[in-house]
């Protein structure tokens, strides 16, 4: 008898890679606290970062804490959503959340379905997209001028100044994979 392999996610799913220049597939998400969040409702106030992650991934643990600083930078406006969407449960996401500093909301991808949906394979990957829901810009991992570049587009957005979320003198790396 012939095996089949990939298993039954990787039939069901296929390719499903989001990538820029294409729409996001809108999902229903819950946060910690048991609220359900909607990302079409949320991209309806303008432009939402939705950021894929893990807990324990270093990459993300660096990459989060300048998404903080991306989500202070504009929230004036009320034009922006940050969301982080966590592959851990709850307790370990509220840690997490608590360690870094975040403060924008983190939903939870219990069973990955939704990483699944999107074909995401790596973490930290981060979405930009527009109220269209059309994605802007794809980032995976931790890039210094990519993440430079994202506040940029945010700040052409509300038509104001961008803010250097990476100035020349900050330790991160200029890359680090995920």
């Amino acid at each position: 008898m012939p095996f089949a392999y990939g298993g039954q996610s990787q039939q069901r799913w296929g390719d499903n890679t989001v990538n820029a220049q294409e729409t996001i597939r809108d999902l229903l998400l819950f946060d910690t606290k048991g609220e359900p969040r909607a990302t079409a409702q949320a991209r309806k106030g303008g432009m939402l970062v939705l950021a894929f992650f893990k807990t324990t991934c270093p990459t993300c643990q660096l990459t989060f804490p300048y998404l903080q600083k991306l989500s202070d930078a504009y929230a004036e406006s009320k034009k922006l959503t940050v969301w982080g969407v966590s592959q851990d449960d709850e307790d370990a996401t509220e840690a997490f959340a608590q360690k870094y500093g975040i403060q924008f909301p983190l939903l939870l991808d219990r069973e990955l379905y939704h990483s699944m949906t999107y074909g995401i394979v790596t973490v930290p990957t981060l979405y930009l997209t527009g109220s269209d829901g059309l994605v802007q810009k794809k980032l995976i991992g931790w890039d210094r001028e990519a993440m430079n570049g994202i506040s940029e587009r945010i700040a052409a957005f509300l038509e104001r100044e961008p803010v250097l979320l990476v100035d020349a003198n900050d330790p991160a790396p200029a890359y680090k994979p995920g």
